[in-house]
C-alpha cells in the first residue's frame, strides 16, 4: 500500500511530512547500530566463552590425570573424581551459556535487522515521494 501524498495539500504540510519521515529514519538508523553493537558484544562474549572453554578442559584433564594417578586412597581417588564430576557440570554450563547467547539470540537480531532495512527503504522510498508531490504544488 502506498502513502496517500495527496493529504498534503500544502508546502508546510510536506516539510512537516518529511520533518517526521526523516526523523523516523534516524532513529532506524540508530536502532540498526544498536544491532551491530549487540551483534559484536555476542563475537566478544563468544570468544570469551570459547577461551572459559578451553581453560576448564585444562582444568579437567590435570583433574583426571590427578585421579588416575596410583597409589591414592580410596578416599583421595573419590574426592578426585568428585573434582572432575564438579569441573565437567561447569564445563557444561558454560557451553550452555555460550549456546544461548548465539543461537535464537543472533537470529532475532537478524530477524530485526531486516525489519530495519526493509523499512528504511520504505522511508526512503515516502521522502522521495513526498519531495515529489511538493514539487506540484503550489508555493
Amino acid at each position: 500500500m502506498n502513502p496517500d501524498y495527496s493529504v498534503l495539500t500544502n508546502w508546510a504540510d510536506c516539510d512537516a511530512a518529511t520533518a517526521h519521515a526523516t526523523f523516523e529514519l534516524e532513529t532506524l538508523q540508530h536502532r540498526d547500530q544498536g544491532y551491530d553493537l549487540a551483534d559484536k558484544r555476542a563475537d566478544l562474549s563468544q570468544e570469551a566463552g570459547q577461551a572459559a572453554l578451553a581453560k576448564k578442559d585444562a582444568e579437567i584433564a590435570a583433574a583426571q590425570h590427578h585421579a588416575a594417578q596410583p597409589g591414592l586412597s580410596t578416599q583421595q581417588k573419590e574426592d578426585a573424581e568428585d573434582v572432575v564430576l564438579l569441573l565437567q557440570a561447569q564445563r557444561k554450563k558454560i557451553v550452555r551459556d555460550n549456546r544461548d547467547q548465539t543461537g535464537s539470540a543472533r537470529f532475532k537480531l537478524s530477524v530485526d535487522a531486516a525489519q530495519i532495512a526493509a523499512q528504511a527503504a520504505l522511508l526512503q522510498q515516502v521522502l522521495a515521494g513526498i519531495a515529489a508531490h511538493r514539487a506540484t504544488l503550489p508555493g
